[in-house]
Formats: structure tokens, C-alpha cells, sequence
């Protein structure tokens, strides 16, 4: 069970990335943008577990396709999935610089981002009868390794910070 001091501080983060994730245009490179929201599904998944990302996943989702202008839905589904895949890597009993500190929380965020991007652009593309392979090789893979390396600072934070 989630405390709740973690619970409000968990609200106060996504509120915060929601907004920023909407001004991020002015880091795009070629149009594509790093996802913050899905760096935040994955540490709440690997902190609190697999439900507690469903979770998380699902309403940060809600949450940016009700203030975006994305199609309904595909927020909410791929951060779900993304959450999902990144519980499956949840430890019980691990510190935050066990589970965010290491090379492996890199390896978990690109997993989850690649299957996140897969399902949006998906959906995304359909409508607009563009390829979906060459479509997903622009935006989809680059997006995962700009995710990535926007992930990396975070590690980099969590591996020097003593306790939360």
C-alpha cells in the first residue's frame, strides 16, 4: 500500500510532467520528443509494482489525452502497456538506487517506450493511411533512444541520491 505523503508527491510529479511534456517542443529534434510521462510509468512501476504502474499508467494517460489533442484513447492504452511491461521488473524490497540507479532501469525504459510506441503509433497512423514500418522507423525507434537518454539523467540523479 502507498503511503500518503508518496501518493501526493506521485500526483504533484505527474501534474508537473503533464505540463511539461506539453511544452517540449522547444528540445524536439526533428519533430521527435522525448516522453517523459513514460519515464514516470516506469518509476512508479519499479518502485511500487505492477498494479500500482497499470494504474498510474492508465490515469497520467486519461490525463494527457483529455489535454492534448492526441486521439481518446491511445494515451491511456500504450502508457497502460508501458506500465505493465515495467512491472514485470518490479523487486520487492529494492531501494531506489537499486531499482532507478542502475543501467538496468535503461534497459526497462527503452523496453517499455518501444512497446508504447508500437501500440500509439498504431493507432495513430491508421487514420491517415501512412506506412506504419516507415512511420514507426522515423518516429517510433528515435523516439525510444530519445527517451532513453532523457531516462539516463534520471539514473544518474537516483545513483548519487543517498535516500529519498
Amino acid at each position: 500500500m502507498i503511503s500518503s505523503n508518496r501518493l501526493i508527491w506521485y500526483a504533484i510529479a505527474a501534474l508537473f510532467l503533464l505540463l511539461a511534456q506539453l511544452n517540449l517542443g522547444f528540445i524536439s529534434v526533428e519533430n521527435v520528443v522525448p516522453d517523459l510521462l513514460v519515464i514516470y510509468v516506469v518509476v512508479v512501476a519499479l518502485l511500487e509494482g505492477q498494479f500500482t504502474g497499470i494504474i498510474a499508467g492508465f490515469l497520467v494517460g486519461v490525463a494527457y489525452d483529455w489535454i492534448s489533442s492526441d486521439i481518446d484513447g491511445t494515451n491511456a492504452l500504450s502508457k497502460l502497456f508501458a506500465g505493465f511491461i515495467a512491472g514485470f521488473f518490479y523487486e520487492e524490497g529494492l531501494e531506489v538506487q537499486g531499482s532507478i540507479g542502475t543501467f538496468r532501469f535503461l534497459g526497462i525504459t527503452a523496453g517499455a517506450t518501444l512497446a508504447h510506441n508500437i501500440i500509439y503509433y498504431f493507432f495513430y497512423v491508421q487514420p491517415a493511411d501512412l506506412s506504419f514500418w516507415n512511420f514507426f522507423l522515423r518516429g517510433g525507434l528515435a523516439g525510444v533512444l530519445y527517451t532513453t537518454v532523457v531516462a539516463a539523467i534520471v539514473m544518474l540523479v537516483a545513483a548519487r541520491k543517498k535516500s529519498w
